[in-house]
């Protein structure tokens, strides 16, 4: 590529980025796809042209989107009030938190999604997010139970967190699905 097409390729690129950030502050950056969709060039380019750029420290990858090294996800007053007042709520109820729905009924789909992309809170089902910390409690509960016990069952983890089964089904689910313990019939043992 020659010189002059890479300055208007990485102008052109630097200005949707920075016009996204823009337009969703609460958003960690833009989907990759959709950059590489309106800027209208082929993939080889658009990894190489993304790769300079991380590199340079002109841009950052962040999960499946990209973004402006300087952008940080920030909240106001009133987004934080809004915050806070949900997190009261996972903290009342570590292990039966409030559902995705009913959050992002209460703070906004846009924060909601903020503070997964932040980590505060990991998602683990459609339906259900736990705080970091209590994700974390929960799933060393589980693995010291299985450590010692060698197999659970839904009920028993049920009880062990005093949640419902909800809840405990769509964890065990997770934790199958990042490796940490394996289905075998009605029993989670670990992997």
């Amino acid at each position: 590529i020659a010189s002059a097409q890479w300055e208007e390729l990485k102008t052109r690129t630097l200005q949707m980025t920075k016009a996204y950030h823009e337009k969703f502050p609460l958003r960690g950056g833009i989907p990759r796809e959709e950059l590489k969709s309106r800027l209208k060039i082929n993939a080889k380019l658009f990894n190489a042209m993304l790769k300079k750029l991380f590199g340079a420290k002109v841009l950052e990858a962040r999960a499946k989107s990209v973004a402006e090294s300087t952008h940080r996800i920030e909240f106001g007053s009133s987004e934080q009030a809004k915050i806070h007042a949900l997190m009261r709520r996972f903290e009342q109820n570590p292990f039966s938190p409030p559902t995705v729905k009913e959050s992002q009924k209460e703070v906004g789909e846009e924060i909601f999604n903020a503070l997964i992309e932040r980590g505060e809170l990991i998602s683990f089902s459609a339906e259900i997010a736990f705080r970091k910390p209590d994700y974390e409690k929960a799933v060393e509960i589980i693995k010291a139970y299985l450590a010692k016990k060698g197999k659970i069952t839904v009920a028993e983890t049920r009880d062990l967190l005093g949640t419902s089964r909800r809840y405990v089904l769509a964890l065990l689910e997770n934790l199958d699905s990042a490796g940490i313990t394996k289905r075998e019939g009605d029993f989670r043992v670990l992997r």
